[in-house]
């Protein structure tokens, strides 16, 4: 999953500098092979601030990590999930964005980087988008690396 370039005008206003929480299913949206951890990272981390974005950005990856490297200092949440874990890695994901979107007040932004996203956490991120004012992008990984934007309006959570 080579990382989209960038998402013009994804980081409107206050977004600009609210806190980011990247949620990435790896097996979902492996590393390509010609990539290494270190390097994905530095792109997902690259377009992001392309894209205007200059707060915080928690990294959170799940899935399979074997025979994937990532620097120790890099910041990333690993979760480690064997193939055929599919309802404990969900599980967790939506644990995790339940955690720190109580840590994180709005504005703030919820990317998720998944092919598919369970109706759970699919329920999770359209409440916080329309609850508390969050904005959401959903990165999908077929056929090309795709970016859907829904940024909330005040006036009753539309995109």
């Amino acid at each position: 999953m080579p990382f989209p370039g960038s998402f013009p005008g994804s980081f409107p206003g206050n977004y600009s500098t609210a806190e980011l929480g990247v949620f990435w299913d790896m097996s979902e949206c492996d590393v390509p092979d010609e990539l290494n951890g270190a390097e994905i990272l530095e792109r997902m981390r690259s377009s992001i601030s392309d894209s205007g974005h200059r707060g915080h950005v928690s990294i959170y990856a799940y899935g399979d990590l074997t025979g994937h490297q990532f620097p120790s200092d890099a910041g990333v949440k690993l979760n480690h999930f064997p193939a055929g874990q599919k309802y404990a890695k969900e599980t967790k994901m939506v644990e995790d964005v339940v955690a720190w979107s109580a840590e994180n007040p709005e504005p703030s932004t919820l990317m998720l980087i998944t092919g598919s996203v369970s109706d759970e956490l699919t329920d999770v991120a359209l409440l916080l988008k329309s609850r508390k004012n969050y904005q959401l992008i959903c990165v999908e990984p077929e056929p090309t690396p795709t970016a859907v934007v829904l940024i909330p309006t005040r006036s009753g959570g539309g995109n």
